[in-house]
């Protein structure tokens, strides 16, 4: 589809590219390695029920824990059983989030696709204006408490790779989407979804304005996870908005906000004064730079001392120690060289609203898989937590040294908080070199 092969966010691009060694990458300060186990959860097998939908591979896992019991979104690549994997048709092979539990991390139970692309529920869809036509993938979800209803924000795409090995996979223009669970309360995590743009009337609704709403124009994006304001002082705040979400703009992540959770907009339409509003990037290579990533490829800049060596954060997913009192946003790294993710890093802070990438490690890349089962594109991490000390990180990685998207399994680790000095800097730091 169109602009295939100019670099794309979520890691599609020029992906033909195959490495006799380990990526090299500056992207972050220090080393804080993951303890890493290996696979996780793989592709299904041809003689398992969902291998239609999920068996070319996963990846974008996002992992909750509700109760006693980890969920698992993931993007899976359908193959379509009937449908040979050189078939040229790219909706054949597209990607759509799934989801599987466990209770014990070991043995898993797949709940099969989540989420719809425009083309499934309407083949007309795209001239409707779905903005998810060719992709529904990438949730992050987000239940409220006062409501008692999940809600998922996803990546929605006007195109799909049109040939090639990975075939299927989202291509640009990026757009976000919501859903909401049919179901109320916590179990329902489990069921069906409505997907807003669904609605009469509502099929150009997406989060994020295509101009400007706020004072950073975003060009394309992706969501990202969803916080409660720690500033929002209540329902009579007319100051702070009351929710958070840290979304990929461009070649940033930056802080985006609105009071209301729904708050979607219309594509062609004037901006909803009520809706998500993006403010200026917290952190990457653009941050002073004007919204969108199309089309300043060749014009991505390093920071002076050259750490971001051509790299761009995205995919955030957010913790909050409440013991340090740190932040912590765990993002990959778009490497430019490589046009591919090659690793995922941290970000910590204090402050909220500000972010220096000084304060930054690399916490999963092909130097510390376990055995060396992912040397090539790595991508997507996402936490949640064991204990005052640990967190459970997943993420993204083919088995060997490619740099393509399909065929992709999710990985895990455990990682350790680390202590911090007064100055934000880790006691005992190993710096990245």
């Amino acid at each position: 589809m169109k602009q295939y092969l100019s670099l794309f966010f979520l890691g599609v691009g020029a992906i033909m590219f195959s490495g006799d060694a380990i990526a090299q990458h500056a992207v972050a300060t220090y080393r804080m390695p993951i303890e890493d186990c290996g696979i996780l959860i793989s592709p299904s097998q041809p003689d398992d029920p969902y291998y239609e939908s999920d068996g070319g591979g996963m990846r974008e896992p996002n992992i909750y824990k509700v109760g006693n019991t980890y969920y698992l979104f993931y993007d899976g690549a359908a193959t379509h059983a009937g449908h040979r994997p050189e078939d040229a048709d790219p909706e054949n092979h597209l990607w759509r989030t799934h989801l599987a539990k466990s209770k014990d991390l070991k043995h898993w139970e797949r709940l099969g696709p989540k989420l719809r692309c425009g083309i499934d529920d309407d083949p007309q869809g795209m001239a409707k204006g779905y903005k998810d036509f060719w992709s529904a993938s990438s949730a992050w979800l987000y239940f409220d408490k006062e409501e008692k209803y999940w809600y998922a924000f996803y990546l929605g795409a006007d195109g799909a790779a049109p040939s090639g090995p990975d075939i299927g996979t989202p291509s640009t223009y990026y757009s976000s989407c919501l859903a909401k669970a049919r179901t109320k309360g916590l179990k329902g995590i489990e069921g069906e979804w409505i997907q807003y743009n669904r609605f009469p009337g509502k099929e150009k609704s997406v989060l994020f304005y295509k101009g400007k709403n706020g004072s950073y124009t975003q060009g394309i994006t992706v969501p990202g996870p969803v916080i409660i304001n720690p500033h929002w002082k209540g329902e009579k705040d007319t100051v702070n908005f009351k929710y958070m979400m840290f979304a990929t703009c461009g070649a940033n992540i930056a802080i985006v906000r609105s009071n209301h959770l729904d708050a979607v907009q219309d594509w062609d339409g004037d901006p909803n004064p009520e809706g998500w509003r993006v403010e200026k990037p917290i952190v990457g290579p653009l941050t002073e730079a004007p919204g969108g990533f199309a089309g300043v490829t060749e014009s991505w800049e390093t920071k002076p001392n050259d750490r971001q060596n051509k790299t761009a954060p995205e995919n955030a997913n957010y913790y909050y120690d409440p013991i340090s009192g740190y932040h912590f946003l765990f993002t990959n790294q778009f490497n430019q060289d490589y046009t591919a993710t090659d690793c995922n890093v941290v970000y910590w802070t204090k402050d909220i609203e500000h972010w220096d990438d000084r304060h930054s490690a690399v916490v999963v890349d092909a130097k510390c898989t376990r055995d060396g089962w992912a040397t090539g594109a790595i991508g997507f991490p996402s936490v949640v937590r064991v204990d005052d000390k640990t967190l459970l990180l997943v993420y993204d990685a083919i088995a060997g040294d490619s740099w393509g998207h399909t065929s992709r399994h999710i990985g895990y680790g455990y990682w350790k908080i680390p202590e911090f000095d007064e100055n934000g800097d880790p006691v005992n730091p190993v710096l990245n070199k």
